[in-house]
């Protein structure tokens, strides 16, 4: 868990699709952010909807997202984190849409990377959107002869970004322009899949019926094991950030349970 809490500023924002903004934060809190981060992650605070009796007491009014560090430049103290715009539903998205240079934020970090091991000799990478950044390190930190393929839901053409990858890689592209109603072409895509290769590894975040879903079918149908695949529940439909804590801790539970 990040532990250490950073001030820092915008320095710079950048739209990579309709619906994905680039913002770069920078300060000197970053002086003793450690190198090599990029696929890390961090903790950041959002001041909640204060309208609520609840959250207008102190102790309540702000509240912590997770975020992949897409890049960190050591020599310029500059941090890239990739916020998915969702309008005013939550205090990220509507944090993120609003900002502007010179606006600050709260971090606390960095917490370990879930990088692909690199003795793998095909991967399969499935996600949505809220796991497009995390995706996209783990493309870049292939060696150059890796093969496999990506599934990646985005909300619209527009969000589909020119990714570095291996040449032997395939990406496919999933338009789902309601993910609130499920992912059920992601899946179907996911399971369809042709494998290849004698040592496979599997890498899949998104919402939380995906990944119960996925959790089956690599389970039943691939027989990877723990060590083969790595799964994470980013976040569930129609549940808040205190809802979603519990369907990943059953999801956790479960993968136990069950390793």
């Amino acid at each position: 868990m990040p532990s250490k809490s950073r001030i820092l500023a915008v320095k710079r924002i950048e739209m990579l699709g309709e619906n994905m903004k680039r913002i770069t934060l920078s300060g000197e809190g970053l002086l003793d952010f450690p190198e090599g981060q990029e696929g890390s992650y961090v903790k950041a605070s959002f001041e909640k909807n204060t309208d609520s009796p609840i959250n207008s007491m102190a102790e309540n009014r702000f509240c912590r997202r997770t975020f992949t560090v897409r890049h960190f430049r050591k020599k310029e103290l500059e941090l890239d984190l990739d916020f998915l715009l969702h309008g005013d539903s939550g205090p990220a998205s509507k944090w993120a849409t609003s900002a502007k240079e010179e606006d600050t934020l709260e971090i606390a970090g960095p917490g370990a990377a879930k990088i692909a091991p690199p003795e793998a000799n095909w991967y399969v990478f499935v996600g949505d959107m809220t796991a497009l950044p995390a995706i996209a390190v783990n493309l870049e930190k292939l060696r150059n002869d890796a093969t496999g393929i990506a599934l990646i839901e985005v909300m619209s053409s527009k969000d589909i970004q020119a990714l570095n990858k291996p040449p032997g890689l395939d990406i496919q592209w999933i338009i789902n322009r309601s993910p609130l109603k499920g992912c059920s072409e992601l899946m179907d895509q996911f399971f369809s899949i042709k494998w290849s290769g004698r040592n496979p590894y599997a890498w899949v975040a998104g919402e939380f019926e995906l990944m119960r879903g996925a959790k089956k079918f690599l389970r039943e149908k691939r027989d990877l094991t723990k060590n083969s695949m790595y799964l994470s529940c980013y976040w569930k439909i129609n549940d808040d950030n205190e809802g979603m804590k519990k369907a990943k801790a059953l999801f956790e539970r479960e993968q136990s349970v069950n390793a």
